[in-house]
């Protein structure tokens, strides 16, 4: 089977944090949405209490955990997932083929047939599969043969028949032909 083409792609803090967003405005977005709300609302209703209550210590230590969470949750869960990769998985070689793709880690080997991606994302570096719940894969974009713009980033979105326009965060499910307008 031809391969046509393969693109390197390292895991480090800013790879995992642009997986964790995907996965947020995606498979996640209700759960995330609502999760939201309730920490800010917890945040205003604390920030209100020490402003009429005066300044209670155990509410300020909360406010000061809290709000940071809520302003930096790709991050965060990006620096979590950097704990819990395994050894090896630092680094995945990925292999296109017209009717699937190959992931090879230091660990080893999965194959993926593109039916199992639910929606492909895109932001200014990386391309974002997202196959799970808990499962993305992630493509810089700087290492694809051609860069940024290049042949292997529109096979990428000719293989999907997405016509990515360029956002900050595009999301595409399988049939859709552009990104949604708005957000």
């Amino acid at each position: 089977m031809n391969r046509e083409f393969t693109c390197e792609t390292d895991y480090d803090g800013r790879t995992l944090s642009a997986m964790a967003k995907a996965l947020r405005k995606t498979i996640r977005k209700k759960q995330s949405r609502r999760a939201h709300i309730f920490g800010w609302t917890v945040a205003v209703l604390g920030i209100l209490v020490n402003v009429a209550g005066g300044v209670n210590p155990v509410t300020l230590t909360a406010l000061v955990i809290l709000i940071p969470v809520l302003l930096f949750e790709d991050r965060l869960n990006g620096y979590l997932a950097k704990r819990r990769l395994l050894p090896g998985n630092e680094h995945c070689s990925s292999h296109f083929y017209p009717d699937h793709f190959l992931a090879v880690t230091g660990i080893g080997k999965t194959e993926f047939r593109y039916d199992r991606i639910q929606c492909v994302t895109e932001d200014e570096n990386y391309f974002v599969f997202v196959i799970g719940k808990n499962r993305t894969q992630a493509y810089d974009k700087r290492k694809l043969p051609g860069g940024t713009a290049g042949k292997s980033g529109i096979a990428c979105r000719r293989k999907f028949g997405y016509n990515l326009q360029r956002k900050r965060f595009a999301v595409l499910r399988p049939g859709q032909k552009s990104a949604p307008a708005g957000r």
